[in-house]
């Protein structure tokens, strides 16, 4: 009779190749997905400001003694007004929305306290209508 070899599964230096090609892409994915989650934080802190944007600009259209921050009291700790500046904070990252006064209707410049993160989402923050 023939003397048969059974197959005994991997060798070592294939699963060495595997554990390294899975390294290589978890050090590709956790960066990305650091940056989709600050994203998604930043995104969250706006709108949490942004629904407020249409207060201080009625306050501008109709009020006369200036402050854009009337009947926005009774906010729980995710948002501020001071002189009609907004900031908002989701998860950790604060943003800020600062009215332009000086143009009718009022326009919106939108900053976020994350570090080297371009989010088109603040920057283009639509202005209240």
């Amino acid at each position: 009779m023939k003397n048969m070899k059974s197959n005994q599964g991997f060798t070592l230096i294939e699963l060495m190749i595997v554990v390294a090609i899975i390294g290589i892409l978890a050090s590709v994915a956790l960066p990305a997905y650091k940056d989709y989650t600050d994203k998604a934080k930043v995104g969250n802190a706006v709108a949490a400001a942004a629904g407020y944007k249409v207060i201080v600009s009625e306050n501008f259209s109709t009020l006369t003694n200036g402050n854009l921050c009337t009947g926005i009291t009774n906010v729980v700790g995710t948002l501020t007004c001071d002189g009609g500046t907004l900031e908002g904070t989701y998860d950790g990252v604060t943003a800020t929305l600062v009215p332009n006064t000086d143009n009718n209707p009022i326009t919106w410049t939108c900053s976020h306290d994350v570090e080297d993160l371009i989010v088109n989402t603040c920057n283009d923050a639509p202005p209240a209508e």
